[in-house]
């Protein structure tokens, strides 16, 4: 086998704003074990932080997002405290998990062999979209067609209308060839 064949995609991904970094790893492993735990002593103990440090985690992440992350609420001498992730906290732990499956998922491919690139040509005959996404569907002969979503970032639907020509450059991972009677 050889040394490329061995090789695969690693990725460390973190949220930012205008401003800079705002949530990554660290701060998603923070906040799951607080959800875990119930505490931020907990969590933070749990993963090898002081107290301290966790708490400074959590506090540059929501002045950077303007928004707090945790609800914290003090025990008295007999104790009682602890913490609860936010809605926007939870937000955060639910998407940047999201963001983690799907890496996990691609870093499965080995470099090289499982990436291909196709070049599709057709006519748009149906242009709309949903959530974010523009949904194409174009007439690459007659009477194939093939119906296509892009990000509204890779796409705008007000740069294309019915009747333009387009030129798709598709790189996929090949993930499953199964023979079809």
């Amino acid at each position: 086998m050889s040394t490329t064949s061995k090789t695969k995609p690693a990725f460390k991904v973190w949220l930012e704003t205008d401003e800079g970094y705002v949530f990554g790893p660290g701060v998603y492993r923070l906040l799951r074990r607080v959800d875990e735990t119930g505490t931020l002593k907990n969590a933070a103990e749990s993963l090898g932080m002081s107290y301290r440090f966790a708490w400074g985690l959590i506090r540059k992440a929501e002045e950077k997002l303007g928004e707090p992350l945790i609800h914290a609420h003090k025990g008295g001498r007999s104790g009682g405290g602890g913490a609860e992730l936010t809605e926007v906290g939870l937000w955060f732990l639910e998407e940047f998990s999201k963001i983690e499956r799907a890496i996990k998922e691609y870093s499965k491919f080995p470099l090289i062999s499982a990436w291909f690139t196709n070049e599709l040509t057709g006519e748009i005959i149906k242009v709309g979209t949903e959530e974010g996404e523009v949904r194409l569907t174009l007439r690459m002969g007659t009477p194939s067609q093939i119906e296509v979503s892009a990000p509204e970032s890779v796409l705008d639907a007000g740069e294309v209308a019915v009747g333009d020509r387009l030129r798709l450059r598709l790189r996929s991972a090949l993930t499953k060839v199964e023979k079809v009677q």
